[in-house]
């Protein structure tokens, strides 16, 4: 079979054949039929996120079952399904308070494109206890893309900042995680702000909901979110920019009490303003990707059609690296994935 491999910080993925993977007891064979691409790909290339070389990348994956192994029960061949990438150990302290993503061996176990062999190719192998059945008619590429943009979104709205009927709520990027966190907050109650530099994001923002849209080139973001908010500021800003002036810019629009979650990745410290974190009692958050079981509950709001897909551009697996390269620069709007 074909696949894309990562094989050293700095280089780009190269297109070559591999073995088919073959399994043991608990695993399951899937043909993928799509792999979101996210910008944790472009941090493996860059070095900012640390992968297990070579490794086939592409963590957000969805596809049809081909075979399973003889220890696997309630997957059969012909199922299609979508990976919870991350894998819990789901027997320490924080697995059994329901916390998976703090799980103590998180980083230790098995991490379906970094760590393991993911959806860059045309087959994937996946332990049976990472999937989940999607429905006759949810899109697989709008499944695919759930997988890590969609999740990382509902958890930070839902689980981490807690969003609440009425709080206002401002995303700060409007890329594919921003316009799934988007769609969250508005399904919370929320009155939504998103804030982007390019104007199709905007536009697409606006499509998906958002209240209002501010233009972070043309606009003073600080003045109009407060003017947007009756001077008070937003309860909740979502940064998945996680530069020092987006940082500078989330708190000043924030009101008294608000809440800061950093969704974006970066090597790079950032600065926070103590003094001002103290006297307007800020909260700083963290957070990183949904539980299994918030995966589900996300399948199943996009099979009612509460949640959109932003899945909008398809590339083959020779076309991977010139994706990545847009994907880098800025030049996807929504949300691409590759059709192996």
């Amino acid at each position: 079979m074909r696949a894309a491999r990562f094989h050293a910080v700095g280089r780009p993925l190269q297109i070559e054949s591999v073995e088919r993977p073959q399994l043991r007891a608990n695993d399951v064979l899937i043909r993928v039929r799509a792999a979101g691409m996210c910008y944790s790909d472009i941090h493996v290339l860059d070095g900012v996120i640390a992968a297990d070389p070579p490794v086939t990348l592409g963590h957000e994956i969805a596809g049809i079952v081909e075979e399973v192994g003889s220890g696997v029960t309630g997957f059969g061949k012909g199922d299609r399904v979508l990976v919870h990438f991350l894998s819990p150990c789901g027997r320490c302290k924080r697995c059994l308070q329901g916390k998976g993503m703090q799980c103590l061996r998180l980083f230790e176990r098995e991490g379906y494109g970094f760590s393991d062999d993911g959806g860059y190719a045309e087959y994937c192998r996946v332990d049976a206890e990472r999937l989940i059945k999607l429905p006759d008619d949810l899109g697989i590429e709008f499944a695919a893309t759930l997988g890590c943009a969609g999740i990382t979104a509902y958890h930070a709205v839902k689980s981490v900042a807690r969003v609440k009927m009425g709080e206002s709520v401002v995303i700060y990027g409007a890329g594919g995680v921003g316009l799934y966190a988007l769609q969250a907050a508005r399904l919370a109650g929320a009155y939504t702000i998103a804030v982007a530099r390019s104007e199709a994001r905007l536009r697409l923002a606006e499509s998906l909901g958002a209240d209002h849209v501010v233009n972070a080139k043309e606009s003073n973001l600080r003045r109009e979110v407060r003017r947007l908010t009756d001077g008070a500021g937003a309860d909740v800003v979502f940064d998945f920019v996680m530069t020092d002036e987006s940082i500078r810019n989330s708190m000043g629009m924030l009101a008294s009490g608000g809440r800061l979650v950093l969704v974006g990745v970066s090597n790079k410290p950032i600065t926070i303003d103590p003094q001002i974190t103290v006297l307007k009692e800020f909260s700083l958050l963290g957070s990183l990707v949904g539980t299994k079981d918030e995966l589900e509950e996300l399948v199943g709001l996009a099979a009612s059609k509460r949640i959109r897909s932003v899945a909008n551009r398809a590339f083959t697996l020779d076309e991977v690296n010139e994706a990545l390269t847009m994907l880098r620069r800025g030049e996807i709007v929504g949300r691409g994935y590759v059709v192996p």
